[in-house]
């Protein structure tokens, strides 16, 4: 389906029994991503009131980051031998992160994307647990890299969302 089925080496030199499990986790990743992204957008359009300017640009700093992000996820997934999923049926079908439409207050909005954050690192510590289980230290620091961008994005997100 979207993994490689034998026990021999994919082009890296890593098993592709040791692998399928990881590009499993990255389509998920990607799916998620791509839903995000989507999310991401809808909140930049529809933004409005008193927070207008600065969340407007925040959430195109976003959603620009997290478009780098699943090209990089389908790269790698490639780069292991999979084919990523390329359709946003399937991505639905798959993602985790919730679609949603419609958000014009900031509240809501900023709310959505900090348990999104939180989500998707869930997702991407079990990526950096598989990576390592299959020795795919591509895979670990894309993981790591996003864990940390994540992570600060949350503790400045918790602290705007405080009165």
């Amino acid at each position: 389906m979207y993994m490689m089925s034998t026990n021999e080496k994919n082009g890296i030199g890593l098993e592709h029994a040791a692998t399928n499990p990881v590009i499993l986790n990255l389509n998920e990743l990607l799916a998620n991503y791509q839903v995000f992204y989507t999310n991401l957008r809808g909140f930049h359009w529809n933004i409005q009131g008193d927070k207008f300017y600065e969340l407007h640009a925040l959430y195109e700093e976003y959603y620009n980051e997290i478009a780098e992000k699943i090209d990089e996820t389908a790269e790698r997934i490639v780069i292991l031998g999979g084919t990523p999923v390329n359709n946003f049926s399937e991505y639905l079908k798959t993602s985790t992160v919730k679609e949603i439409s419609g958000v014009s207050d900031w509240k809501t909005g900023t709310g959505n994307v900090l348990e999104t954050l939180r989500l998707l690192i869930d997702s991407l510590r079990e990526l950096h647990r598989l990576a390592v289980k299959a020795g795919d230290q591509g895979s670990f620091s894309l993981a790591s890299h996003a864990i940390k961008s994540f992570e600060k994005k949350i503790w400045m997100l918790s602290a705007y969302l405080k009165d």
